[in-house]
C-alpha cells in the first residue's frame, strides 16, 4: 500500500508528459537561428526527434554544429560566400555610410540590396521546394507532426500544407505587424499600439497618434504594392493558383512571439500568441580559464562586456580607433567581441576575442556593464542577468529595444556613427556609478523572473500541444472566417447609415406627399367652383 501511494505521488508530481512527437523545423539566419536552435535543444531534451531543414547556402547553419538534430540539405542556387557578401555590403552602407551620401545614392543603393537579398531568401529559397522533389518525398516518409517555422524565411508553412502537418511560428514582428494583423487576426489600434521601430510610446498625445496613424498606413501600403503580389505569386506556384500568403499565414496554430511584457507594451492579442521573450536566458556557466583569469584582474572596478552581435563582425578604422581609445580610459577592463583589424589605440585593459560566451559574461559577478547594439537576444541576456546596458542600435528592431530599457532607466543610447570618446566614458561612468541604473535594472530583472514558468517551457507546450491534439483551432478567433469588409463592420456600417438615412429620409417624403395631397386637393377644389 505504500508502494502505491508512493507511485502515485511521484506520478502526480511530474508535469504532463507527451508522447515522442517528431518535429520539423525551417529556420531563418542569424540570431533568427539562435532562437530556434535553443527550442530544439529543449524538444531534444524532452525525448522528442527533430529535423531541421539546412539551405545548402546557410551562413549561421553549420551541419557539423547540429550534434543530435537530425538534418536535411535544401539545395539552393545561392552559396555562403555569396550571402556574405550582400550581407556585409548592408551593414557596411546602412550603418556606417548612410549619412555620406545622397537620398537618391541611398535609394538606388538600398533598393539593389533588398531586391538582391530578396531573391536569395524568398524565391530562390522557396522553388528549391519545388525542385527537389526527392527532399518532399523522403520528408513524407518521416511521418512528422508539427513543423516550427520562423516566417522571415519564407515558404515553410508552404512546406506544412504540403506535407499536410500543422504549423507553429516563431517571431519576434513583421514591418507594422502587417503579417500578425491581417493573417493572425492581432488587433493593433493605433491609439495605443505603437508601430514596430517608431519609436513612440503608448501613452501617445494627439500628434503622436496622428503620426502612428500615418505610419500604419503608408507601411501597409508600401508592403502591398512591393511585397505582397511578389509574395502571392510564390506561393501560387507553390500550392496551386489563387493561393496568397496571408490564407497561408492564417492556418498557423500558435504564434511563438519572441518577447514579453517586462519589455513590451500592453496591447491585446489572440490567445494562439504565446509570449515566450527570454526563452533563451538561462543561468551562467563557468568562464573558460583565460576569460575567468581576466574577469578576476579587473578587482572592484569590475568587468565590461561589449558585442555588437552576430552579423557585424568589423567596422570603420576611424570608428574602432575611437572606441578602442575611448575603452582605454577606462579603469574597468572590457572584453570585446570583434574580427577587424586591431586598433593601434587599443589599451591594456581591453580584450579582442572572434567570439564570447555572452550569456555567461553577463551572468559573471564582476560585469559591471554591458555595450550592446540592442539585439533582442542580448537585450533579454542583460535584463535576466541585471546588467545595465549602453547602446548603439544599427537597424532593424534595436533602436526600439533600447529606447523601451532606456524609459525603464536601466540604460542609454548613443550614435555610434557620430559617438565621441569623451561621450562613451561618460556614459559608461554613468551606468556604473550611478547606483539608480543598477536598481532600476534589478527591479525589471525581477518582473522577468516572476513568471510561473519559464519562457521556453511556454514555446515548447505550444508544440506539444499541437501534438497531442493535431491542431490549435479552439484558440483561432472568428476574424480568421470574416471578409475584410465584415471584419471591421462595414456591412454593418453600411446598412446602418442606409437605415438611419431612411429613417430621416422617411418623414421628409410623408410630409412632402402630405403637401402634394392638399395642393392637389386644393387645385380640385377651385377646378370644381369654376366650373
Amino acid at each position: 500500500m505504500l508502494l502505491v501511494c508512493a507511485s502515485l505521488y511521484l506520478i502526480a508530481g511530474f508535469p504532463q508528459v507527451t508522447h515522442a512527437g517528431n518535429v520539423l523545423v525551417w529556420p531563418a539566419e542569424a540570431s533568427h537561428w539562435l532562437n530556434i536552435r535553443v527550442i530544439m535543444d529543449e524538444l531534444i531534451e524532452r525525448g522528442h526527434q527533430v529535423t531541421v531543414i539546412v539551405p545548402t547556402g546557410a551562413i549561421f547553419m553549420k551541419t557539423e554544429d547540429l550534434g543530435h538534430v537530425q538534418h536535411e540539405l535544401l539545395k539552393v542556387n545561392y552559396t555562403k560566400e555569396g550571402q556574405e557578401v550582400i550581407m556585409n555590403e548592408f551593414f557596411q552602407f546602412w550603418i556606417f555610410e548612410f549619412s555620406t551620401h545622397s537620398y537618391w545614392e541611398i535609394y538606388k543603393r538600398h533598393s539593389a540590396i533588398m531586391v538582391e537579398f530578396k531573391k536569395v531568401n524568398t524565391k530562390d529559397t522557396c522553388m528549391a521546394l519545388k525542385r527537389d522533389k526527392g527532399l518532399i518525398s523522403r520528408l513524407r516518409d518521416g511521418q512528422f507532426d508539427v513543423l516550427l517555422s520562423d516566417p522571415i524565411a519564407f515558404c515553410g508553412d508552404a512546406l506544412a500544407l504540403m506535407l499536410g502537418i500543422p504549423y507553429v511560428y516563431s517571431l519576434r514582428f513583421t514591418p507594422s505587424y502587417i503579417i500578425e494583423r491581417y493573417c493572425g487576426a492581432m488587433p493593433a489600434p493605433p491609439s495605443y499600439v505603437p508601430m514596430p521601430v517608431s519609436n513612440l510610446p503608448d501613452h501617445m498625445h494627439f500628434w503622436q497618434r496622428v503620426q502612428n496613424t500615418v505610419m500604419y498606413f503608408l507601411s501597409d501600403l508600401i508592403h502591398i504594392l512591393m511585397d505582397g503580389n511578389n509574395s502571392n505569386r510564390i506561393y501560387a506556384e507553390l500550392l496551386g493558383e489563387g493561393t496568397t500568403i496571408c490564407e497561408v499565414m492564417s492556418g498557423a496554430e500558435f504564434w511563438l512571439i519572441r518577447n514579453n511584457w517586462d519589455l513590451d507594451f500592453p496591447r491585446p492579442f489572440p490567445p494562439n500568441f504565446v509570449f515566450v521573450g527570454g526563452l533563451h536566458c538561462k543561468p551562467a556557466n563557468p568562464l573558460p580559464e583565460d576569460l575567468e583569469e581576466f574577469a578576476q584582474s579587473s578587482g572592484e572596478h569590475g568587468l565590461i562586456v561589449f558585442s555588437l552581435g552576430s552579423m557585424i563582425k568589423y567596422m570603420p578604422m576611424e570608428r574602432a580607433e575611437l572606441i578602442a581609445s575611448a575603452l582605454a580610459q577606462l579603469p574597468q577592463k572590457v572584453v570585446w567581441r570583434y574580427e577587424g583589424e586591431k586598433p593601434s589605440s587599443l589599451g591594456s585593459n581591453t580584450k579582442l576575442v572572434p567570439w564570447l560566451p555572452q550569456n555567461d559574461l553577463l551572468g559573471h559577478p564582476k560585469t559591471r556593464a554591458f555595450i550592446t547594439h540592442g539585439g533582442t537576444n542580448g537585450v533579454y541576456e542583460a535584463i535576466y542577468h541585471g546588467v545595465p546596458m549602453l547602446g548603439f542600435p544599427l537597424f532593424g528592431d534595436q533602436k526600439d529595444n533600447l529606447l523601451r530599457v532606456q524609459t525603464r532607466g536601466v540604460a542609454i543610447i548613443l550614435d555610434i556613427t557620430m559617438v565621441t570618446a569623451p561621450e562613451i566614458q561618460d556614459a559608461l561612468g554613468l551606468l556604473i556609478n550611478n547606483s539608480s541604473y543598477q536598481q532600476s535594472m534589478e527591479r525589471l530583472s525581477r518582473l522577468h523572473h516572476d513568471q510561473p514558468e519559464r519562457p521556453i517551457d511556454r514555446a515548447v507546450h505550444a508544440l506539444e500541444f499541437v501534438m497531442r491534439h493535431g491542431h490549435a483551432r479552439h484558440l483561432r478567433p472568428a476574424a480568421h472566417r470574416l471578409a475584410w469588409y465584415q471584419l471591421h463592420c462595414l456591412d454593418v456600417l453600411a446598412f446602418l447609415s442606409a437605415a438611419a438615412g431612411l429613417a430621416l429620409a422617411l418623414p421628409i417624403l410623408l410630409c412632402r406627399l402630405c403637401c402634394h395631397c392638399r395642393r392637389a386637393a386644393k387645385v380640385a377644389a377651385k377646378k370644381d367652383k369654376k366650373e
